[in-house]
């Protein structure tokens, strides 16, 4: 299991709205938590959770996430690289 920060978007009662921060530049969202932007220190997400709540409004939390590692991760790129035309 590898574990990293997310920004994550939380409803008045607590319960989250499964919205993650995709990118920290033009503070896009995603529904999917494994395109979610990832961050190695809680204190980075909970800037970036800063600038959210900002940009976006709400109610945006660091949160801690766990990831399965024995999953071959998202790239943009084929596993084999004569298949990138």
């Amino acid at each position: 299991m590898i574990y990293a920060w997310l920004v994550e978007n939380f409803t008045p009662e607590g319960q989250s709205t499964g919205l993650y921060m995709a990118c920290q530049v033009n503070m896009t969202l995603t529904a999917d938590v494994n395109a979610a932007r990832k961050f190695r220190r809680q204190r980075t997400a909970e800037f970036r959770a800063a600038d959210m709540r900002e940009a976006r409004r709400g109610d945006w939390r660091a949160v801690e996430h766990g990831f399965d590692d024995s999953k071959t991760p998202n790239t943009r790129y084929p596993a084999n690289p004569r298949d990138n035309t």
